[in-house]
């Protein structure tokens, strides 16, 4: 009856193994269907789970416009929810992902604002604003950065003041998308209904006349407006820019992460939240059964050093589902995983090794075996 033990710790960690292979590349589709469409009763576009529309070229000005020190950006949205951590708006720059970005965090904003150090990796600056979302509710969220710092609005009320987080246009004239990060799958819900870039920074006055101007619908195109959609257009694939960039907005077919990460390092990845820490946790205790069931196999046990290719075979497992989880866009391709799958492998190890854990295994063993074949028991 032996036999029948080892054969049922090679079925369990088939199981084990399927099961992850599962939670780790669902739902299988390389290719999903892009889910952004038209507003029917005004102008906008919705982005229903998955979607995504973006610049296929980079907003950029020649001259001394990139120079200026001073900006402002408009974004009228309706957040289809206000429980959850997601990408609105990227400012992608090659070497530098997270050029600038705002999430959406529950019923507030992060902004995070990449600066390339001499040391190659770069500083991040983040700046929280608490609060003032509310589902399904139109807001015109104003961010404008100047020398002395930035100030941020909500339909024109003064939300929060930043004096030292600073933007310029600089910042703003990568390549652009919306609803979804650059580089990984955070997708965003809810309309975009407008928004604007301007090489200057907006006073509280200014603020206040281009809020009357988005509600009143006359907001117009002008020569001092660095990018503009407006989301008149209601049917097709392209958003025009009326600013002077020229930049037109692309609404893709099929859902893809323009600059899918590929094996992303770990600082790029990090983000103190609690879903970072759940992510962490879960794929430790994922693997923990792994690496348990993977050290009792015979295979493995009888090797010379059976702890050391238990983890090693954790590591390349994780590794294969890293490299296969960047040809699928609602997946993130990074080497945390990797650390914390193998991690979950070594404490699986340990389990199966300890005297404790060991001595449980082996009563198990005998009282299974014992009512299996009762006629052995003398």
């Amino acid at each position: 009856m032996e036999a029948v033990v080892k054969r049922t710790i090679r079925v369990l960690f088939i199981v084990i193994t399927a099961g992850i292979l599962f939670c780790t590349l669902y739902p299988f589709d390389p290719f999903p269907p892009n889910r952004v469409t038209w507003t029917k009763d005004s102008n906008g576009i919705c982005f229903s789970q998955r979607g995504v529309a973006f610049t296929e070229k980079p907003l950029s000005l020649s001259g001394n416009a990139l120079r200026g020190d001073s900006c402002t950006l408009e974004l009228w949205i309706k957040p289809a929810q206000t429980d959850s951590v997601a990408v609105v708006l990227d400012f992608y720059e090659p070497g530098n992902p997270w050029r600038f970005l705002i999430h959406q965090y529950q019923s507030g904003l992060i902004l995070t604002h990449d600066v390339a150090s001499r040391f190659g990796r770069p500083v991040r600056s983040k700046a929280d604003i608490d609060e003032g979302l509310r589902q399904n509710q139109l807001c015109l969220i104003t961010i404008a950065s100047g020398p002395t710092g930035t100030s941020v609005y909500f339909d024109a009320k003064s939300k929060r003041t930043l004096p030292g987080f600073k933007i310029s246009l600089a910042d703003l004239s990568g390549q652009l998308l919306i609803g979804s990060s650059a580089v990984r799958p955070e997708s965003w819900s809810g309309e975009i209904h407008g928004l604007a870039i301007y090489p200057k920074k907006f006073e509280p006055e200014d603020v206040a006349d281009s809020y009357r101007r988005w509600i009143e619908g006359k907001v117009t195109s002008t020569d001092n407006v660095f990018a503009k959609y407006m989301f008149t257009e209601g049917t097709g694939t392209i958003v025009h820019d009326t600013g002077s960039t020229q930049s037109d907005l692309f609404i893709p077919k099929i859902y893809r992460v323009p600059h899918h990460s590929f094996l992303r390092l770990p600082w790029y990845e990090f983000y103190p939240t609690s879903d970072y820490l759940s992510d962490v946790v879960n794929n430790v205790a994922g693997f923990i059964p792994f690496g348990f069931l993977l050290y009792l196999l015979p295979s493995t046990s009888e090797r010379r050093h059976p702890i050391l290719y238990t983890i090693l075979i954790g590591a390349i497992f994780s590794l294969s589902i890293e490299v296969m989880q960047a040809f699928v866009p609602q997946r993130d391709s990074g080497t945390t995983d990797i650390i914390t799958n193998t991690l979950g492998t070594a404490v699986g190890v340990l389990l199966a090794r300890s005297t404790v854990v060991r001595s449980l295994f082996e009563r198990f063993r005998a009282d299974w075996l014992t009512r299996a074949c009762p006629e052995e028991k003398h």
